[in-house]
């Protein structure tokens, strides 16, 4: 590489599997009064706005941004790599949040890449693909008061709590699994070790995606930025003890799921161990009984023994005496 490609400023380039997604615009622009809906970044005076780019396959369609918003490259190209790691960070002039989001569809788990750019009148979020998990945002915009007459930081708190709400119907869908998994194995002694690892999987993945936004959204409202209003402090403080108490419930669930995975590892030990200690005795009841049976069979020249009318008999009553013997030893010493 030659010295001045460090130097040289990165293009923007989408790491994503959606190339096929076309970038569309929805530009909703709205007031106490009205709602209008573009497709494009203009803006309208006396408007709030909600930018809601999905596709992100059009790399310069999404760079005229940088026309009419101060957004440095840096984030920008944050944006398309969508291999970011879950983060809220205070920039200047406004806040980016990345954040990877698992949500409940048809009773299965999906995962979604979104980034967001919070100015002070308006409020971009980046997708790969139409986000699901927004569905009930343009009704929101649409309908609720409180929304259109508050702040854009006011919708900012909206996305992180509809989120947040996602994060705990699949916590829930996973913690009922993790029940399920903790009876089978105390009373069956058996799990589907697929499953279990599944279901593990996906609570670390929720557990990386909770944590760093609990951490980092009270780093940026501990800067106390004119980009939230005080008036919505209460809200992101309730966010906080929703976020707090989904990230104690992970950690509980994981260390549970830890702790069933060792028992399940215990049981399996244990019922190994019977199996080979049921074998070992039958092993040691039959030793003496195949020494006896190479000893009498030995082609010896005086041997009177075998000489008896009765030798045969006797000596397999003999025999069944001993392996009667051995048993009830080995039951009285509980080894059996």
């Amino acid at each position: 590489m030659k010295i001045k490609d460090y130097f040289t400023p990165k293009s923007f380039i989408y790491t994503g599997e959606h190339q096929s997604i076309q970038t569309t615009i929805k530009n909703y622009q709205y007031s106490t009064k009205e709602v209008m809906i573009t497709d494009d970044f203009q803006k309208k005076e006396g408007f709030k706005r909600y930018i809601q780019v999905v596709g992100l396959s059009n790399v310069e369609k999404i760079e005229k941004l940088k026309d009419i918003y101060e957004i440095e490259s840096v984030i920008l190209e944050d944006v398309f790599n969508v291999r970011q790691r879950n983060k809220i960070e205070l920039r200047n002039g406004y806040i980016f949040a990345v954040m990877h989001v698992e949500y409940l569809k048809n009773n299965q788990i999906h995962n979604d890449y979104m980034s967001l750019m919070l100015f002070k009148d308006t409020l971009i979020s980046f997708h790969e693909k139409d986000p699901l998990f927004l569905d009930a945002l343009p009704e929101l915009i649409k309908n609720y008061i409180d929304l259109k007459s508050s702040s854009v930081d006011f919708l900012f708190y909206q996305i992180l709590d509809i989120i947040t709400d996602h994060h705990l119907d699949v916590y829930d869908e996973l913690d009922e699994s993790a029940t399920e998994f903790e009876e089978d194995i105390l009373e069956s002694k058996k799990v589907n070790q697929e499953e279990f690892y599944v279901v593990r999987k996906n609570l670390l993945k929720l557990k990386n995606s909770v944590t760093p936004i609990l951490e980092q959204l009270e780093k940026v409202l501990s800067k106390n930025s004119d980009l939230i209003s005080p008036q919505n402090h209460i809200y992101f403080d309730d966010l906080k003890d929703h976020l707090a108490r989904l990230d104690g419930q992970l950690s509980q669930s994981r260390e549970n799921l830890r702790q069933l995975l060792d028992l399940h590892m215990n049981n399996q030990s244990n019922q190994m161990n019977k199996v080979m200690t049921t074998l070992t005795l039958f092993s040691a009841i039959f030793i003496p009984l195949s020494f006896l049976t190479g000893f009498f069979g030995m082609n010896f020249i005086f041997f009177e023994v075998l000489e008896y009318p009765y030798a045969v008999p006797g000596f397999i009553g003999f025999c069944f005496l001993l392996a009667v013997f051995m048993i009830l030893f080995f039951k009285r010493k509980k080894w059996l």
